[in-house]
């Protein structure tokens, strides 16, 4: 048993011995009342009414046996009448006669009910009777513990509930703890990685790991980073390269169609001039001004007797040159970084109302900076 269980039921059987002590200085006040207080008729009148009153079904125990006896150990008055032998008066009853202590019983005793044949808890509590300043007398009370104990047994079992759950509370607690380190220690780290990789895997190549700790994951985390950084100076370095090719291919353009060239170069300047009225970005306008300068380097897989014609087109031709949209954006499509230059290349053809080509987007389809560059194209002079 626990020593807290052992505090507690000890508190208990103390609170029951307290109680009954009281129901037994009530008694002697009851006794001290009387004309003779060692008359055995008065005294066994005290007991009767005693045990009979109401509200003994208050108390925390039952009275086994109510009784008074004298310094030679004679029965005076009890509650269960009968011929009862003489009490040695030793002990606690020898010190409850020679120092007029109270006893309220060192253990609990178990005894056997004659009647009933079942054994029953129970304490002894005495305590003297005064007359004229002397010990004349003493008052004892068997309480059958039952009730008590069973509170007890109560109290334990709603404590050892309670305590079952507060442990159980503490060790979810703990795993939630335990949960929330790993995951904050290992598996957000590890989720971390995944999504930089995945990021680097669909083209973001700007995108690093920020949680670099001095463990295992913080290496994989710095070789990641390395990693995307070797990747985006190569792809740099290729785009670069690529974009040095296209102004190759926009000066063989310029040679084969002079018109194209001047054209393009208007539009990139009245579409960076709108774009700045409509407060896009530095990144943004660069962008924009390229794309419009390269918006018609398809026109190079354009024949150029088609391009240099000075007479209307035919059908035939103008069906002709209406691919040369796509033919850019294919030209474009490599450079992944500056997907809005195959936009711009593969629908500056577009129009608002859906009647452009070669896709027919109308309205909010069409992205904002191929807008910018169909706007600027329009105002651009023939």
């Amino acid at each position: 048993m626990w020593r807290s269980e052992v505090v507690l039921e000890g508190a208990f059987l103390d609170q029951t011995k307290r109680e009954a002590l009281v129901f037994l200085l009530g008694i002697e006040h009851e006794i001290g009342k009387l004309d003779e207080p060692l008359n055995r008729k008065a005294l066994q009148q005290v007991i009767d009414q005693t045990i009979q009153r109401d509200q003994l079904d208050l108390l925390n125990f039952s009275i086994y046996a109510l009784y008074i006896f004298n310094a030679d150990g004679q029965i005076l008055a009890h509650s269960k009448p009968g011929k009862y032998p003489l009490k040695q008066i030793d002990g606690t009853k020898a010190a409850v006669f020679q120092q007029g202590e109270i006893s309220l019983g060192e253990e609990v005793e178990y005894a056997r009910d004659p009647v009933t044949g079942i054994e029953i808890p129970k304490a002894d509590i005495i305590i003297p009777l005064h007359h004229n300043g002397k010990v004349i007398a003493a008052v004892e009370v068997e309480i059958n513990l039952e009730a008590t104990i069973k509170r007890i047994q109560q109290f334990d079992d709603r404590y050892e509930r309670e305590l079952v759950t507060v442990f159980a509370i503490c060790f979810i607690i703990l795993l939630l703890f335990l949960w929330w380190e790993i995951h904050r220690l290992l598996i957000h780290p590890i989720q971390s990685l995944g999504a930089v990789t995945e990021k680097i895997a669909a083209g973001e190549l700007s995108s690093r790991e920020e949680q670099l700790g001095r463990d295992e994951l913080g290496d994989l985390g710095r070789s990641v980073n390395r990693m995307a950084d070797s990747i985006e100076q190569l792809f740099t370095e290729q785009e670069e390269a690529y974009l040095q090719m296209l102004q190759s291919l926009a000066k063989a353009l310029e040679a084969k169609d002079a018109y194209t060239a001047t054209h393009s170069g208007r539009v990139s300047k009245f579409s960076v001039q709108l774009g700045r009225r409509l407060g896009l970005d530095k990144d943004e306008l660069k962008l924009l001004k390229q794309g419009a300068l390269m918006h018609d380097l398809g026109k190079i897989g354009i024949a150029e007797q088609i391009l240099n014609k000075p007479a209307p087109l035919d059908d035939a031709e103008y069906e002709e040159m209406q691919r040369h949209p796509t033919l850019t954006a294919n030209i474009m499509r490599p450079l992944k970084r500056f997907k809005e230059f195959a936009e711009i290349a593969a629908w500056h053809h577009e129009r608002w109302d859906g009647n452009g080509y070669p896709d027919g987007l109308k309205g909010e389809q069409i992205p904002p900076l191929t807008a910018m560059d169909s706007e600027a194209k329009a105002v651009s002079p023939r």
